[in-house]
């Protein structure tokens, strides 16, 4: 118990407050009656002190000040009662705030945390590649796959960097998007060939029907594509297919990135489009990544008047589907 109290102390002292807020009220709610009774006794007291001699009236005067008294009663009681539904919900409404304030300061440390490493790492690693390089005497070809590796980790660093500057531009309210008529076909096809090339020996596949246009931002709609193939590359197990399709279907254009990955579950599918947001334990994380790739597609598709859903396939694995108006459908 000690030891829970030391890792969350802010949720104890909010119980406490919350438990301490609510006696205070029950107990002047308890008072206001208790008052409210005294004086009507003292009323009826005072009553009959001055009916001691003549009392024909009395009963007339005893129900009128026990109708005034009941009507007392029943506001207090109405209310004791809308203040304790606002308190309730200023509670709740209180909890949520801090839930939710809470869940983005962990997010944000395990984006830090995220972002160490995914700087990190490629930095090291052309680093080393460079000092072997200037250091040692080696082959040709042992020298073209220094450099080849060095090319990766730049193109690694460069794609990170990219990511970060769009999801900041994007989540600017100020921004505004180029839109003009894309070719969505050859466009996925394009991110299409740049993962393969990047994931040699990758089953990856295509269904693309072609010449079908949108109205949007080229470069934004080219990164929720290459955003959605690489969360699909990084989660989906070896040697299995990874198939993205393109289709018309009624007013949209509709991509699909179907994989035989871990499914998502209904809890998570909720926030795993928010900023930061990764499934698990960023310390036991063995994907790179930094939570902003997912965040990307929605606010992507958000721009461009589509939605964005994660459907589970029938036996394994799981679909982004994407739709976004086409050209020419309405």
């Amino acid at each position: 118990m000690s030891l829970n109290f030391f890792k969350n102390p802010r949720r104890y002292v909010y119980y406490f407050f919350t438990v301490y807020i609510l006696m205070i009220f029950f107990w002047w709610w308890f008072m206001i009656f208790r008052k409210d009774s005294q004086m009507y006794r003292i009323k009826e007291q005072l009553l009959y002190e001055r009916f001691e001699k003549d009392d024909s009236n009395i009963f007339n005067e005893l129900e009128l000040l026990t109708d005034f008294h009941e009507r007392q009663r029943w506001m207090i009681i109405g209310e004791g009662a809308t203040f304790l539904i606002l308190i309730v919900l200023g509670i709740w409404k209180l909890r949520d705030s801090v839930k939710k304030e809470v869940g983005l300061v962990g997010m944000e440390r395990n984006f830090l945390l995220s972002i160490t490493h995914e700087l990190k790492s490629p930095l090291v690693s052309a680093q080393l590649n460079l000092q072997t390089l200037s250091s040692r005497t080696l082959t040709l070809e042992q020298q073209k796959m220094l450099i080849h590796n060095t090319e990766e980790d730049i193109v690694r660093l460069n794609d990170l960097v990219e990511k970060i500057l769009l999801a900041s531009r994007i989540g600017h309210k100020n921004y505004a998007a180029q839109f003009d008529e894309v070719n969505i076909s050859d466009l996925i096809l394009s991110c299409f060939d740049t993962v393969k090339n990047r994931n040699i020996g990758l089953d990856l596949q295509q269904l693309i029907e072609e010449d079908i246009w949108v109205n949007g931002d080229e470069l934004m709609l080219k990164s929720m594509v290459l955003n959605l193939l690489e969360n699909a590359v990084k989660y989906a197990p070896k040697n299995t297919p990874i198939v993205i399709s393109l289709r018309k279907e009624e007013n949209m254009a509709v991509l699909d990135v179907a994989d035989d990955g871990i499914r998502i579950s209904d809890k998570e599918k909720s926030k795993i489009f928010d900023r930061f947001y990764r499934v698990g334990n960023e310390g036991k994380r063995t994907t790179i990544g930094v939570g902003l790739g997912l965040f990307i597609v929605r606010q992507v598709i958000l721009m461009h008047h589509g939605n964005v859903k994660i459907i589970d396939k029938n036996k394994i694995g799981k679909i982004f589907r994407v739709e976004i108006p086409y050209i020419g459908a309405l």
